[in-house]
């Protein structure tokens, strides 16, 4: 590791070159040493190639060319050059002699040469050893220890990178075999079984039955009762406004006195509330004291006869159509799915919603100012019952021009007149709930219900 100074410090690159490697890679010949030293110096690399420079005695001019020697004309200057040649020889073989034994007298030694040469490369070779062991281990740790992580831009782009080691770190080693399918309860799926009308009015029913003294919601029924009285088309009047919402068609029936359709069968309304389980009731149009005409109740068909009366239908979707006798064929309307028939009448809006001035209907039905009863429809789903009273000093009653436009004003599509006067009846939780004119038993009924296997 000596030659690493001369490598460093001597210009002669081919010397310095020449010079490390046979200090590096033959440390322990000493005749490269020796070699090399020489070639340092100047010298030959053995004695036996070295020659004294030739000395020549000087001239007394130092300008003068050299002169090419006179050959000798006498004895004399023969023997002279003579003298001189064997002189200058002598000191020549005198001069070898002395560099020879200047040069062998390192070979002396050559085993202390080697001794000391072999430990100044191991010193040196631990002492460089120590310098890269500081520079590659000790001052690294320290820089990192003084140096300061500032956050930069991009420490949003590799956050996620830093946080998947440890996340994955977590996981349990498992082995290259299969693992054993981990058993685990089945997620119940989650099933709506609300129905359409449940969905679209899903705020107007409740998770379970509420009732207050003019309203009734659960998740199949909401009923809410308004009642106005005071003057209404320039006359005192007082009227009451069911309005309905149904979660599904069976949730609107209707029930024959004495649950059976029998010719002038009659029963109190308060009785058939009851005995139907009705939350809601409003009499219906009288249709057991006729034994003609279309007349389907809760789907089943009684008659299904021309007539010339105003018809009104709620189909098995939840619509409802008003009809005039030119209008339908009774085969047509049970064929399209006909689940409750009304023939009293008349209708009262026309089929833009707009109340009507004129009605199929006698003079005394449309001209007298008497209680009436009325069936709405909104929207399949939707709909209203409404009972005007009159004949009494709190209400005037209503003539059918002015029940139409009632309809109208609720925002009705549809609207349809039932059976009138002592008859307009409204019940609400098994009781009545207006004034009737007078007292009459009813032929049936028209009713809201969470009960759906009512059979009348």
């Amino acid at each position: 590791m000596v030659a690493l100074f001369p490598l460093i410090f001597n210009q002669n690159r081919y010397l310095t070159l020449s010079r490390f490697l046979s200090y590096t890679v033959f440390p322990l010949s000493w005749k490269n040493c020796f070699f090399l030293e020489n070639k340092m110096e100047g010298r030959h690399s053995s004695p036996k190639h070295s020659a004294a420079p030739v000395r020549r005695p000087a001239s007394n001019t130092t300008s003068a060319p050299e002169q090419r020697p006179v050959r000798a004309n006498s004895e004399d200057e023969y023997r002279v050059r003579h003298e001189t040649r064997v002189k200058i020889k002598a000191d020549q073989e005198a001069e070898n002699t002395d560099r020879a034994v200047q040069i062998r007298k390192p070979v002396k030694n050559r085993g202390d040469s080697v001794f000391r040469q072999v430990i100044l490369d191991i010193v040196m070779t631990g002492v460089i050893l120590v310098i890269f062991a500081f520079f590659h281990h000790v001052l690294p740790r320290i820089t990192e220890k003084n140096t300061v992580i500032r956050p930069v831009s991009t420490v949003n782009v590799t956050q996620p990178a830093t946080q998947t080691p440890e996340v994955t770190s977590k996981l349990p080693v498992t082995s290259d075999a299969p693992a054993d399918p981990v058993e685990t309860e089945p997620v119940p799926a989650v099933i709506d079984n609300r129905t359409e009308w449940q969905k679209k009015f899903a705020d107007k029913f409740s998770d379970e039955i509420v009732i207050t003294d003019n309203s009734y919601s659960s998740p199949n029924v909401s009923v809410t009762i308004d009642t106005f009285s005071g003057t209404y088309n320039g006359f005192y009047q007082t009227y009451y406004v069911a309005d309905i919402y149904v979660a599904g068609i069976e949730n609107f029936k209707t029930y024959f006195a004495n649950n059976q359709y029998t010719y002038y069968g009659a029963q109190d309304a308060e009785a058939m509330a009851r005995n139907s389980g009705a939350i809601i009731s409003m009499n219906g149009d009288y249709c057991n004291n006729q034994k003609s005409g279309i007349l389907v109740r809760n789907g089943e068909v009684y008659y299904d006869d021309p007539m010339e009366f105003d018809l009104c239908v709620l189909y098995y979707d939840g619509t409802v159509e008003t009809y005039s006798p030119s209008e339908y064929v009774p085969a047509d309307v049970i064929a399209a799915g006909a689940y409750q028939t009304w023939k009293f009448g008349p209708k009262l809006l026309d089929s833009n919603g707009k109340a009507m001035t004129s009605f199929n209907t006698t003079y005394v039905v449309e001209k007298e100012e008497a209680p009436r009863s009325g069936f709405g429809y909104y929207e399949p789903g939707h709909y209203c019952f409404v009972v005007a009273d009159g004949r009494q000093n709190h209400a005037r009653g209503m003539v059918l021009t002015e029940f139409a436009q009632l309809f109208e004003d609720l925002g009705c599509v549809r609207a349809y007149n039932m059976d009138g006067g002592a008859s307009s009846v409204l019940t609400f939780n098994g009781s009545k709930y207006n004034i009737p004119s007078g007292y009459r038993e009813l032929g049936e009924i028209l009713l809201i219900t969470e009960t759906t296997d009512i059979d009348g």
